[in-house]
């Protein structure tokens, strides 16, 4: 017992130095030094690798399925965005290029505009009291009727593709 408490002591009063262990039987009585690397516990257990396929929780099933409905829904968002940008940045540059051309117009440009306009009112004028059919027919007829007027190449050309 006195051992153990001369023990106890020193290695409380001393937890920082190097410790040995005694290891000794019941035959023997005279102490053997044994160094920690030594004992059991330090050993190295044998490697046995074995690969198991971690299976998914309740959790994380329920979050794999929202995550799967969701991302069709974000993919679909994903394609209306791009296609609402695409428009907006489409219409924009049209806008920049028609007031850079209705800056500086051609010579001919007003008066073409001008046979334009009053053809399609013309259609208008006419087309008042008939029909649906006739208040669609006669405006668009009367307008290609004076885009034809005034630029006969790109009509011949429309034409010929149609």
């Amino acid at each position: 017992v006195s051992q153990v408490a001369k023990l106890a002591a020193v290695s409380s009063g001393l937890p920082f130095a190097w410790i040995t262990v005694h290891a000794a039987t019941k035959k023997e009585e005279k102490s053997q030094l044994v160094k920690p690397d030594q004992l059991s516990i330090y050993s190295a257990p044998p490697v046995r690798w074995r690969f198991e396929e971690e299976q998914p929780g309740q959790l994380q099933a329920q979050l794999s399925a929202l995550r799967h409905s969701a991302s069709h829904h974000l993919g679909w968002g994903q394609g209306v965005f791009v296609f609402l940008k695409n428009g907006i940045m489409g219409s924009i540059q049209f806008g920049k290029d028609a007031y850079v051309y209705l800056k500086n117009p051609p010579a001919d440009f007003l008066p073409k505009a001008g046979v334009i306009a009053v053809s399609a009112l013309a259609g208008l004028a006419l087309a008042r009291k008939g029909s649906k059919f006739k208040k669609i027919v006669y405006p668009l007829g009367l307008t290609s009727v004076g885009v034809s007027v005034c630029y006969p190449a790109q009509a011949v050309v429309i034409a010929k593709v149609s």
